[in-house]
């Protein structure tokens, strides 16, 4: 069944540069025309894409902005009021220093400062003393009532002699005395920032408390803003907060905002947000886009910034965050992970060629083609038939010559190339050959692919199923023999994904050239080895750890082999080990393994859950430092991962988690790189293109 995926709404973040970089912005306020910021005791106003400060020269520091129904903006400065018309200014006397204030719905407009309720209406009356022990955070006013939130409950304005009403934990299910903000919706629902999560009051006794229990990210909430749109946005010291559409989002890190110390947000009608931060101002927004499309984003970002002699990884900054800084890194996987791109590219051309595209097949091709020669390259350089070196390195690069044991130069001198190559290169290797094999059109790049897939199985074969060095000895991870498989025991928790590799490297190869010789070898494994016996429970979960790493190379296994793999005997124990792995990965909802699942099963592969994953993936894909651990609606396992990683019990949304390829931990709560690193886009690439090749995805514009 193919799921049809229109636009959805990507989030995305705008950084208010300029003046106000760095600045500890104290308020903000947004309008569908107007956005001011209160910073440093400035006010400034976004114009034409710059800050433009609109209170220069004045004597006393702005303290606190008002912008009235009317249009005009109201600004504190001592026991003045600044009163802005888009042209000039006009003064007013206060009778106090402005600690909170509100406009009502008939004009008329309510302060808070030095112990006083004050209300002006032509002029001005003081309503009410308050308590000196009192800390007013907020105000809000909805008809005939006054809301304060302080440091000592919730205090109502009532009566027709003002008096106030104390709402106080012990006495209300308030849960706490300690109220930083409070708003108020059209239809009179009280809504109270509190230390210990949200609050919602509504005529008199209805009471609704919102924690961490309810998916509250951050408990300890510092303001709340509720958008007309029907979102609800709270600011903390540790990052935003966002109720839309059912779902609880968190905004924290590098990733979304200048600061993780949020001042106040704004929420404009269209339903951006203004998060005003102590090191600047960005906006945050959802943008309509398709899949689509943000694959085209992608594969730019891939071309531009993560090619290197055709190979593709990750680059590393020399500043954080500045992704046109640093260099494409030299990786021990320099093989895998070019593989996995030109297997998307392989899907993206006959994608596009099925579908009447024939200039963005025309440049699939041309990628595919051009990346795949590197991923030859790399059997060729080392002079041994048969050997693919881990990574190379020209000798224009700053690392050439370095001195280092696993580092070969060439005859020429031209290059060096890494040894010790592991399983995981050749999983690759053997994903991205038998997928160009299959689908491009070039006969001179299928044949070359053949061989080399034939050299490589060849060596394999004339040297045990080892992997052999130019040394003469296996590499650490190149082992795929009975001896070591079955009958070592320091090798058990390889012998399922190893079994499961190796037949696939047999059968890919028999495919490219029907050479009887690689299903004979197949054979005798199966029948004398029981490879087809291990791969049933190649996953292992040990001590409660998990490699995600192997669950790549096994979906890759599982593709190259199933497609070809047609005896319904061996499929049997195949799909068997199949089924088994996915069922153990699917809450991870990763996109790859759904999507690998689904075109080798034809069963229902849970599509949505991949495609939910594949939308939450942010279009910054920097390695920004991300922190999770502190959260409260979150449960935090007792196992820690595989490197020491404390971790969740279930996967957090792509846009709240460390940024990491398929092979990395979905459950790690923290990590990331400080910004020096970025991320490239072909773990999006990939199952996108595969689930479209396959037709497991489509676009609504689709044909």
């Amino acid at each position: 069944m193919t799921l049809i995926v229109g636009k959805f709404g990507q989030w995305r973040k705008e950084e208010l540069k300029g003046v106000t970089g760095n600045r500890d912005v104290r308020q903000v306020i947004a309008t569908d025309e107007t956005l001011l910021v209160l910073a440093d005791g400035q006010v400034m106003r976004w114009t034409k894409g710059e800050w433009q400060v609109i209170t220069e020269g004045w004597a006393e520091p702005a303290c606190r902005l008002l912008l009235r129904n009317d249009g005009y903006l109201w600004v504190s400065a001592g026991k003045r009021i600044g009163i802005w018309d888009e042209r000039r200014w006009r003064w007013m006397e206060a009778p106090c220093q402005v600690t909170a204030w509100a406009e009502d719905e008939k004009g008329n407009v309510w302060v808070v400062g030095e112990n006083a309720l004050w209300r002006y209406r032509d002029g001005w009356e003081r309503i009410a003393r308050l308590s000196l022990r009192v800390a007013v955070r907020a105000i809000a006013v909805w008809r005939d009532q006054v809301a304060l939130a302080t440091s000592a409950g919730l205090w109502f304005l009532q009566g027709k002699r003002f008096h106030f009403k104390e709402l106080l934990k012990g006495v209300t299910p308030l849960p706490t005395d300690d109220l930083r903000d409070v708003a108020v919706d059209p239809w009179g629902h009280w809504w109270l920032a509190t230390d210990k999560g949200i609050v919602i009051f509504s005529d008199g006794d209805g009471w609704l408390s919102l924690t961490g229990a309810d998916g509250l990210p951050i408990e300890d909430v510092r303001c709340l803003r509720l958008g007309r749109d029907g979102s609800v946005w709270l600011a903390s010291s540790v990052g935003a907060m966002c109720w839309k559409d059912g779902t609880w989002h968190y905004f924290a890190s590098r990733r979304w905002l200048p600061s993780d110390e949020v001042r106040d947000i704004a929420v404009r009608s269209d339903g951006v947000a203004v998060i005003a931060t102590a090191e600047g101002t960005v906006q945050l927004y959802q943008q309509p886009m398709t899949l689509a499309e943000k694959a085209a984003l992608f594969e730019r970002q891939v071309r531009e910034r993560h090619l290197r002699f055709g190979y593709v990884t990750v680059r590393r900054l020399e500043r954080p965050g500045d992704v046109q800084s640093g260099r494409v890194e030299i990786s021990d996987n320099d093989g895998l992970w070019t593989a996995l791109y030109v297997a998307a590219e392989c899907f993206r051309f006959a994608v596009a060629q099925r579908e009447g595209r024939t200039a963005e097949a025309e440049e699939a091709r041309q990628n595919a083609i051009e990346n795949l020669k590197a991923l030859l390259f790399l059997e060729q350089v080392t002079g041994i038939a048969g050997f693919p070196a881990r990574a190379v390195r020209h000798r224009s690069e700053p690392a050439f010559g370095q001195p280092d044991p696993e580092w070969h130069p060439t005859a020429d001198g031209e290059w060096e190339w890494k040894g010790d190559t592991s399983s995981d290169e050749l999983v690759g290797h053997f994903f991205a050959y038998t997928i160009a094999y299959d689908l491009l059109p070039d006969e001179g790049w299928r044949q070359q692919v053949a061989a080399t897939a034939q050299r490589i199985t060849d060596h394999l074969i004339d040297n045990g199923f080892y992997l052999v060095d130019v040394d003469g000895q296996p590499t650490t991870w190149g082992v795929w023999s009975p001896e070591k498989l079955n009958h070592d025991a320091t090798w058990w928790g390889d012998r399922g994904l190893n079994s499961l590799q190796l037949l696939a490297f047999l059968k890919a190869t028999y495919h490219m050239t029907g050479d009887e010789r690689y299903q004979r070898i197949y054979r005798d494994l199966i029948e004398r080895h029981h490879y087809a016996l291990n791969t049933v429970r190649q996953k292992i979960v040990v001590n409660g750890l998990t490699n995600h790493s192997d669950d790549e190379l096994a979906f890759l296994s599982y593709y190259t082999l199933l497609r070809y793999e047609t005896d319904p005997h061996l499929r049997r124990f195949f799909v068997m080990s199949l089924e088994r792995t996915w069922q153990r990965e699917r809450r991870e909802r990763c996109p790859l393994w759904n999507f690998l699942y689904g075109a080798l099963t034809g069963n229902h592969c849970e599509a949505e859950a991949a495609v939910k994953t594949l939308q939450e993936i942010p279009l910054d894909l920097v390695h920004w430092t991300v922190r999770n651990s502190h959260r409260a609606d979150l449960v935090v396992s007792e196992e820690l991962g595989r490197f020491g990683e404390r971790q969740a019990t279930d996967p957090l949304p792509f846009t709240e988690r460390p940024l990491h390829k398929w092979n990395g931990n979905p459950y790690r709560l923290d990590g990331g790189a400080d910004g020096l690193v970025e991320e490239d886009a072909t773990f999006f690439l990939l199952p996108y293109w595969l689930a479209r090749f396959h037709g497991l995805l489509a676009e609504a514009s689709s044909p």
